[in-house]
């Protein structure tokens, strides 16, 4: 029940994150400015309940809670009678001495008791104050939780469209393909291998939308990385003939999902090659601890952001390969990471 409540998506929780910052930070600066409010008005209550008790204690003299003194007038000859003052001793007034016109009564109520008495205010301010941050904090995560919905909603409309696109294309590339291997037996000349290229990017975003809808279902075998690499890398080198290549691969021999590494070779060289620089270079490596694409790159404003589903630098593709190549590393249980430095993108697939 509370896993239908909590965020699924990077989205959602940068949207529920900033959300809960959002309504918190203004509910707590409301609660800070009222509070403070509340610690003067407290104060000022606490002085003035305390002068009262100074002037009917002036009248009898009952009970040890104030301290008595006889000081000369001339000390406070610009003070008023029955009047609240502070000076370091603590809070006092002034009372007239019937008898002597040189002198004058003071009735003051020591600093130290009235610093332990400002302390308890303090305290069940702050007690206070921290009840009321704490049902803010409550108050904060429901409204952030409420206002996913409108996102949740955005997020499986694209799912949906995502998945009938899914379904729709799946007609008309079989029968391309069909029809072009017909065409093939019959003929063999440049027009048609670009139309199977062409077929070929179809079918491959066919399959990188389908970890946008459903977990990936893994077939673990031993799989020849670099016949793969190479694989993907010839079909590229067609398309994009005026890129520099330049290579590094080790014979590598692993047990993972071929069809899932194959989307995670494809849509980084793939990358690598579409969001490039004129007179460009791809340089790619594989050893037995990684894979590396690098190439040269248009500036980037956010490199650290790459990863994230449907953001582009430019109006060049869907914003969709690395978020999947990132989805499929984490399901095959590997490192990926991106890094941008004076005109070099890299992207590190690391295996273990």
């Amino acid at each position: 029940m509370i896993r239908r409540f909590l965020p699924r998506t990077s989205y959602e929780r940068e949207s529920l994150l900033k959300s809960f910052v959002l309504f918190f930070i203004t509910i707590e600066v409301l609660l800070a400015l009222v509070f403070l409010l509340l610690y003067k008005n407290e104060m000022i209550n606490l002085k003035q309940s305390l002068f009262l008790e100074m002037k009917n204690y002036s009248y009898t003299f009952e009970g040890e809670k104030f301290s008595i003194d006889i000081v000369p007038a001339s000390h406070y000859k610009d003070r008023g009678f029955y009047e609240l003052y502070e000076d370091a001793e603590g809070i006092f007034i002034l009372v007239p001495v019937p008898v002597s016109e040189e002198d004058v009564l003071k009735i003051f109520y020591p600093k130290d008791k009235l610093g332990a008495d400002i302390g308890k205010l303090r305290l069940r301010v702050i007690t206070a104050f921290g009840l009321s941050s704490l049902l803010a904090l409550v108050i904060s995560g429901m409204f952030s939780l409420y206002a996913l919905n409108p996102l949740r909603r955005a997020l499986k409309m694209i799912e949906e469209v995502t998945r009938d696109i899914i379904h729709d294309l799946n007609t008309p590339l079989m029968s391309l393909m069909i029809n072009l291997k017909m065409l093939r037996q019959k003929y063999s000349d440049e027009e048609l291998e670009r139309s199977e290229l062409a077929l070929k990017q179809l079918q491959r975003l066919r399959e990188n939308l389908r970890p946008l809808t459903a977990k990936t279902e893994l077939q673990l075998g031993e799989v020849n990385l670099k016949r793969v690499v190479e694989e993907e890398l010839a079909d590229l080198r067609k398309i994009y003939p005026e890129i520099r290549l330049q290579t590094s691969f080790e014979n590598v021999t692993l047990r993972t999902d071929e069809s899932a590494f194959r989307r995670v070779v494809g849509n980084l060289l793939t990358n690598a090659f579409k969001h490039n620089v004129e007179d460009g270079w791809v340089r790619v490596e594989l050893n037995h601890r990684w894979l590396k694409v690098e190439n040269s790159s248009p500036p980037l404003k956010n490199p650290h952001r790459v990863f994230e589903r449907y953001y582009r630098e430019s109006q060049r593709g869907l914003g969709l390969g690395l978020s999947i190549v990132r989805k499929l590393c984490e399901e095959l249980g590997w490192r990926v990471e991106a890094s941008y430095r004076e005109g070099v993108f890299s992207v590190v697939v690391s295996f273990r």
